[in-house]
């Protein structure tokens, strides 16, 4: 690849430029007719856009939705919130899923108050 050199960018510009008005002088007037209708020809014979920009929307679309789909895939799951608590006679009914977060182990609390959570809890 040759160096960039931005002092030589414009002579070259304005030397291209002074050779493509040099070439359109020396073009007949019937060729440069003939080339402008094919020109138009050709334009009016291409499919239209309306067709390619629909395929593009749909795809794009459909993108959009595989990816928001895969997306929710990540998100946390949240859990139901427990039922609210009937309170009867004085005491609270509690369901099975509620009752299991009450009962801990009691072993943990001793641990948590032996000597040996101490130094464990401050690391």
């Amino acid at each position: 690849m040759n160096p960039v050199h931005p002092h030589d960018d414009t002579g070259f510009d304005a030397q291209a430029r002074g050779l493509h008005r040099a070439s359109l002088a020396q073009v007949s007037p019937q060729t440069l007719m003939r080339l402008r209708t094919a020109r138009h020809e050709a334009q009016r014979a291409a499919p239209a856009g309306g067709a390619r920009s629909w395929r593009w929307l749909t795809a794009t679309a459909f993108s959009a939705v595989l990816a928001v789909g895969i997306g929710v895939q990540f998100l946390p799951r949240t859990s139901t919130a427990p039922a609210p608590v009937a309170v009867t006679d004085g005491e609270a009914s509690l369901d099975e899923a509620t009752t299991g977060t009450l009962e801990e182990d009691p072993d943990l609390y001793l641990w948590l108050a032996s000597a040996d959570a101490q130094p464990l809890a401050m690391e």
